[in-house]
């Protein structure tokens, strides 16, 4: 009985063998061309970019040691105490915190090894004083909603050219792998075509979503909330808590979902005029 077991193991190593000896290379090839198919370039945020600009300094997130005084058996002793940095605990000020955030096009949480980039001086201003949008443009005689994937930002205008707010926004990456093509966000001239409200969601991704499949419960679509479309094919700009400082979508543009409010709520129309700047390189070969 043990010899059978043991010459059935045998043969179904040899086949092993054979197989891996006939198709290996095959497969290996198969990979190598997956691989050189898929577009990759490096991911840089956005405060990465500007960090060694004049006017800010580069910040790598680490670890922050705080010394404290603490009441011992009736004395006063100072004890150490570790701190993982977070943008609460870096910038207590609400108002600072909103400044280095939205300058670094980031809604995520920070992890250790990151650089993001910090205003040498942050003293009695606001993230208005920090727009890399002009406060003041042509009139365009109606009202603009604008955005660029170069600044990772959008900006609403008024019809007289005046500069009402603006906001990090991350657009459509070069290569989406789920659907195996570029999904970079449509560049042109548009009008707002529909608008959603707290709790809109997406039709299609992720991919599958929304869709029975046997046996196992449905994938919900992710949620899009604020939605404001104005490319035809679904392309608009929504709240999302996945701002990364780099532009990461099937599309859309991702913003901090207060903004989305406000411009849902506040600003964009249906009909309002909808300017997208084409991106500042071509997509990778």
């Amino acid at each position: 009985m043990y010899m059978k077991r043991y010459d059935l193991l045998k043969t179904t190593l040899i086949s092993i063998a054979f197989i891996v000896a006939v198709f290996g290379d095959e497969v290996a090839e198969a990979r190598h061309r997956h691989r050189a198919a898929r577009p990759r370039t490096p991911i840089q945020r956005y405060g990465e970019i500007i960090c060694n600009n004049p006017g800010y300094h580069c910040y790598t997130v680490g670890v922050t040691i705080k010394e404290m005084e603490v009441k011992r058996r009736g004395k006063v002793i100072i004890v150490k105490k570790k701190s993982y940095d977070n943008w609460k605990n870096l910038w207590p000020d609400e108002r600072e915190r909103e400044i280095v955030m939205k300058l670094n096009r980031m809604s995520i949480g920070l992890r250790r090894g990151m650089i993001i980039a910090v205003p040498d001086d942050m003293t009695g201003k606001t993230y208005m004083d920090f727009s890399p949008y002009p406060q003041k443009i042509g009139p365009p005689g109606e009202k603009l909603l604008t955005w660029d994937p170069a600044l990772m930002a959008w900006a609403a205008y008024n019809p007289d050219g005046s500069l009402l707010r603006w906001g990090p926004g991350v657009g459509g990456r070069d290569y989406c792998p789920d659907i195996g093509r570029q999904c970079r966000t449509m560049d042109g001239t548009f009008r707002i075509l529909k608008k959603g409200g707290r709790s809109y969601r997406s039709s299609k991704y992720p991919v599958g979503c929304g869709k029975e499949r046997e046996g196992k419960p449905k994938i919900p679509c992710a949620t899009m909330p604020w939605y404001v479309r104005f490319e035809p094919t679904g392309g608009g700009f929504h709240g999302s808590p996945n701002v990364v400082g780099y532009n990461a979508s099937h599309g859309c543009v991702r913003c901090f979902t207060a903004d989305a409010l406000w411009l849902n709520q506040e600003f964009a129309e249906i009909g309002t005029l909808v300017v997208i700047k084409p991106y500042p390189t071509p997509l990778p070969d």
